[in-house]
Parts: C-alpha cells; sequence; structure tokens
C-alpha cells in the first residue's frame, strides 16, 4: 500500500570549511572554503541527479552546515523551495541526540536530510545500517572514513520519526568533489 512506500534519509557532513572561526563565534562561525563551496555544489547536483531532493531537511545552526546547504541550492535550482528547519542541536550532535531531531520529523516525509557534522553524521549512519542488507561498496565507503561533503543515503520501511536500531539498509555513500 501507499504508506508502506520506502522512506529515505540523507544524512550529509558539512563541506570543506576554514580552521578557525570569527573571535566572537569561534567554531560556531567557521565558513565554507572556496573549495567546499564547490563541492558542496557538485552535491547539490548529485543529489538531484540521484533523485533524492528532500522533502524537508534539517540543518545544523553552524555556519559551515548553513553555508552548505546554501551551496547545493546553488548547484541545482531543483532545491531552491526544499523547507529547511534550522537545528542548534545537530551541532555537536551525538548519533542519540540525531535520532531525537529525527523523532520530529512529520509522517508525511517520504526523504529527509540531515546537514551536520562528524563525529555525529558518520556514527549515526553506522548505527542505523542493518550489515545483513547494507550495498557491500557503500560498507566500505563508510569504513574508510567520512571526508566532508560525503553524504549517505539509507532507506527504511518506517517513518522517519521512529527511526533507530540498525533497521536501515545503507544503498550510497557519495563525496562530491568540484572537480567531478
Amino acid at each position: 500500500s501507499a504508506d508502506m512506500e520506502t522512506k529515505r534519509l540523507v544524512l550529509i557532513r558539512h563541506a570543506k570549511t576554514e580552521q578557525q572561526g570569527p573571535p566572537t563565534q569561534g567554531d560556531h562561525g567557521r565558513a565554507l572554503l572556496p573549495r567546499g563551496q564547490g563541492d558542496g555544489e557538485a552535491a547539490g547536483r548529485w543529489l538531484v541527479s540521484d533523485g533524492l531532493v528532500p522533502d524537508l531537511v534539517l540543518c545544523s545552526t553552524a555556519v559551515r552546515a548553513v553555508q552548505t546547504w546554501e551551496a547545493m541550492v546553488v548547484g541545482c535550482d531543483d532545491l531552491a523551495d526544499v523547507e529547511v528547519w534550522r537545528d542548534r542541536r545537530i551541532y555537536d550532535a551525538s548519533p542519540g541526540e540525531l535520532l531525537e531531531v529525527l523523532s520530529e520529523v512529520p509522517d508525511g516525509v517520504g526523504t529527509a536530510a540531515i546537514v551536520g557534522h562528524a563525529p555525529g553524521i558518520p556514527g549515526l549512519v553506522a548505527q542505523l545500517t542493518d550489515p545483513e542488507r547494507a550495498d557491500d561498496a557503500a560498507v566500505e565507503v563508510l569504513n574508510a572514513g567520512f571526508p566532508t561533503m560525503t553524504s549517505a543515503v539509507l532507506l527504511g520501511d518506517e517513518p522517519l520519526s521512529a527511526a533507530g536500531g540498525a533497521s536501515m539498509r545503507l544503498s550510497r555513500v557519495q563525496t562530491a568533489r568540484a572537480d567531478d
């Protein structure tokens, strides 16, 4: 039935960032480097070409995360109208804290994305992945590290608000680079 449709969760680590933020803002204020901007645009094009335009984006309030999503929109205009919720909790979040944010996603959302940070984002990918059903190539990439502007695509049968445990199928891990 229609309510059994696959739910998709795209977990995204922000793009390449300057080493230090403004003195008044510190880490939270670190901005993207030009390379990060280009990588973000490439990631936006990839997301759309892979048919993963989100219904909802949950974005860390850190400058680098906000700028990452903005760069992705520059990369592909199809992302311009996506609803974005900025959530301070995503900054510095553990996998468990990210699940709390996810628990508030409305049931009608078929595809959601989180733009956040390491180690929380790759940690959540690992936590949600059912090793029995994961794509082997994706697992290999995940285990090799989760550099900036990497996205992991997880598929599940439950509403995203119910995500938890090793219940989702890891289908893809993609690192976007401007020169791709």
